[in-house]
């Protein structure tokens, strides 16, 4: 198979920031998803309806006219800051879609997460009488575990407790990096989990073996090759619990490369590309529009969309762009120029 149509996709999991950052960034995702779940560890934090709804209009207002049906999905961060009625009234209302749990301290922008899960149930209670999904960045924080293991120390001390208290709650296990987490999954039924294009398509040699490569550094890390594996069968399974969240995070290279890399790949220009590229090598293309189409609109609860993407497997006979730049002067590197050399992506309204 060469080229395969399927339902315009859907992007569970990306971070736009906001300011210059938000205008420079935003068109790549809108012209390629429809629903696109915004995180919301913005500085400050989104953690009430009122700052969704700005937020939102931030984003409306930066998103270029070209874009097909582009709906940015609001999630407030999980915080004591957010007062419940506001919450269930931000529900009630259709701002609000989603809660992010993040550890204090894990990844960007997260000094004001929470240290437990348990500690919010208040909270996930109006979560699960709403059936509101809470979206969790599953990644231990305590420096004595090793980086590559948080991961599934975080499901078995964390996120296990709280659902078997709550069986009730949806969950979504963010950027799914693990074997562990793709097995989490598989044996709690309130959970879906996201996978992102880079953890699909390298593993831990591609971001150490050479040299450190910055561009590939993210939140949870890229791991082994046999968590990589473990994400591929998932994600080209079919399996209605696995969907694309691209976690594309723009940093500015002189956040990248100095002498702490901040954690984030921005994939949103050629995220499609590279999910294609790792379904057409595995022989399951045609899973590809159940994982990054169909699968997120029944988590969700979405209607499917009227409009099509076409992708096909041929060299791309133009120069690709490799980063971009920010009216402030930033630069930003693009993830997948490589495969999206050999795509040719088509939208068909």
């Amino acid at each position: 198979m060469s080229s395969i149509t399927i339902p315009f996709p859907d992007d569970w999991h990306v971070h736009l920031r906001d300011g210059d950052m938000l205008d420079a960034v935003v068109g790549y995702t809108a012209r390629r998803f429809r629903y696109s779940m915004v995180m919301p560890n913005v500085v400050p934090p989104i953690t009430s309806t009122a700052e969704a709804e700005k937020y939102r209009d931030r984003i409306l207002a930066s998103t270029p006219d070209d874009a097909v049906d582009f709906r940015p999905v609001m999630a407030l961060y999980c915080s004591p800051d957010i007062d419940l009625a506001d919450l269930r009234a931000g529900i009630d209302s259709g701002v609000v879609a989603a809660v992010k749990y993040y550890p204090a301290g894990a990844t960007t922008n997260s000094e004001s997460g929470g240290t437990s899960l348990l500690a919010f149930r208040d909270l996930f209670e109006v979560l699960a009488d709403t059936d509101t999904r809470l979206l969790v960045h599953a990644e231990a924080t305590d420096p004595a575990i090793d980086i590559f293991d948080r991961e599934a120390a975080f499901l078995e001390d964390q996120l296990a407790p709280l659902c078997e208290a709550m069986p009730e709650l949806l969950v979504t296990v963010e950027h799914v990096s693990t074997r562990a987490g793709v097995d989490f999954v598989a044996t709690h039924p309130q959970c879906a989990a996201t996978v992102t294009p880079h953890h699909l398509a390298r593993e831990r040699s591609d971001l150490l073996a050479d040299g450190m490569r910055p561009d590939l550094y993210c939140k949870p890390v890229i791991n082994s090759s046999d968590d990589q594996a473990a994400l591929i069968d998932a994600a080209t399974s079919g399996d209605p619990a696995f969907m694309l969240g691209t976690d594309s995070a723009p940093h500015p290279t002189t956040a990248k490369y100095g002498p702490k890399a901040k954690a984030g790949v921005f994939n949103a220009a050629y995220g499609l590309e590279v999910v294609a590229d790792v379904f057409r090598n595995h022989g399951a293309l045609d899973q590809l529009g159940a994982f990054v189409s169909s699968n997120g609109c029944a988590v969700y609860g979405v209607d499917a969309p009227e409009a099509t993407l076409e992708l096909s497997h041929e060299p791309v006979d133009r120069d690709l762009a490799t980063d971009l730049s920010t009216s402030s002067g930033d630069s930003v590197v693009l993830f997948g120029t490589e495969e999206a050399s050999q795509w040719t992506v088509t939208v068909h309204n």
